[in-house]
């Protein structure tokens, strides 16, 4: 199937985020970001570009004249909201037939017969969101996407173990108008994805992007093939980078501690509390030091008599234009606390995945495990990045039968004066 292109020549949008230049800065911060732009015009597979691998007989099993991932301009990168054309010097990551039938000819795929049957995931290279939080993933592609998601389709995948595990519920179909009739012909229309990354890509140095294609090679093409430009993760952050923040227990009161580094037009941080995590209400502030770009700011704060129960704090960082960003949640009890505890553990909506709150004391290590009650491995998630706080963990058991099953939680690399802790619980899993 060859979608026809629209003779559309547009200008590549370039965007600057510039920082602490004048009176102004930007309150978007990039955390990562790719053009794909490598100066090849076709037949570049994407596995040669940039740390960018491909996963073959993802979800099935590929024909002997697969369509492939490639990184060139036979697909322009078109500043959205345009139609497909060919080189004008703006490469993009798309599928195009097999080299052997066919070859890069932009956003265009074979589907003759089983030969072409694909099933593969671009994959980038690690990325992470180390000092980053409120994170929001965004590219442009074009794609129209079966309505069920099914076949002839593209899919973004989102991974926080490295590319270990891709979840379910971090799985995205695509689908964007096209450029004519939407008739397996017409190619799509470019568009802007835009997407609020859910709480674990938070702190996360192990995040990976991936961009599903399969096409079942049933000879019927029903879909626009895929191309995808300018990927890019920002978060909100204002110019401070946050190193720790530490509530304790004194008594009945609670000892707020924060230290920050890069402080610029930061005006104060409110301080919040809440008996929940959320719902939060403002009940102090503290003035921002001032203009500090290198160096480390200590800050305190002590809410007396407030400790009766168990309480969650977060601080709101205000700059001088009254722009805020949160900090991490924080949680609170009278008495001794475990350096790693678990809360909040049910099964999603999903019926297939487990979600849960860790709450660790300070930054540290977990490792989470999942066995049957025979004790064989179903799932081991290794050398998980705790921050202090709140962490929330969503285990994919999609493939996994419905069964009873033990997950298992220990905590490895704590702070000076805490013993390990190893959380077990049972759970039966339902579809």
């Amino acid at each position: 199937m060859h979608p026809q292109r629209t003779p559309l020549r547009l200008l590549a949008l370039s965007i600057l985020f510039i920082f602490g230049i004048g009176k102004g800065w930007s309150q978007t911060a990039t955390v990562w970001s790719v053009n794909f732009n490598n100066g090849c015009t076709n037949d570049c597979i994407a596995n040669t570009y940039g740390g960018w691998s491909i996963l073959n007989n993802d979800g099935g099993v590929s024909g002997g004249s697969a369509n492939d991932w490639f990184v060139s301009c036979a697909e322009e990168g078109v500043v959205p909201p345009g139609c497909g054309t060919t080189c004008v010097g703006d490469a993009s990551l798309h599928i195009g037939a097999d080299p052997g039938a066919g070859g890069d000819m932009g956003a265009s795929f074979n589907e003759t017969g089983i030969a072409n049957a694909t099933f593969k995931t671009a994959v980038s290279p690690t990325v992470s969101t180390v000092g980053f939080i409120t994170n929001t993933l965004a590219f442009d592609f074009i794609a129209f996407g079966s309505a069920s998601c099914s076949d002839d389709r593209a899919q973004l995948r989102l991974s926080t173990d490295n590319g270990a595990t891709w979840p379910v519920g971090f799985q995205y179909c695509l689908t964007s108008v096209c450029c004519g009739a939407c008739n397996g012909y017409s190619q799509g229309q470019w568009t802007t994805y835009t997407l609020a990354l859910p709480a674990a890509f938070n702190n996360n140095p192990n995040v990976r992007v991936g961009f599903n294609w399969r096409n079942n090679g049933n000879g019927s093409g029903t879909d626009p093939s895929v191309a995808i430009d300018d990927v890019r993760i920002t978060s909100p952050l204002l110019p401070v980078r946050m190193l720790s923040f530490q509530a304790k227990p004194q008594n009945a009161d609670v000892k707020l501690n924060w230290s920050v580094t890069e402080e610029i037009q930061v005006s104060r941080y409110e301080i919040e509390r809440s008996t929940e995590p959320q719902n939060f209400k403002l009940i102090g502030a503290v003035t921002a030091k001032g203009h500090v770009a290198n160096g480390g700011l200590d800050y305190i704060y002590r809410d007396a008599g407030a400790l009766a129960g168990t309480l969650y704090y977060r601080l709101r960082m205000v700059d001088q234009n009254g722009s805020s960003n949160f900090s991490n949640i924080l949680r609170v009890t009278p008495g001794a606390m475990e350096a790693l505890e678990l809360s909040a553990f049910s099964q999603s909506a999903y019926q297939n995945m487990i979600d849960m709150d860790l709450w660790a004391i300070d930054a540290m290590i977990a490792h989470i495990e999942v066995r049957d009650l025979q004790g064989r491995l179903i799932i081991n998630l290794p050398n998980q990045n705790l921050v202090a706080g709140r962490n929330p963990v969503r285990v994919d058991l999609s493939e996994k039968a419905a069964a009873a099953y033990l997950i298992s939680i220990k905590s490895t690399k704590l702070p000076m004066g805490y013993a390990p802790v190893h959380i077990s619980r049972k759970f039966v899993l339902v579809h």
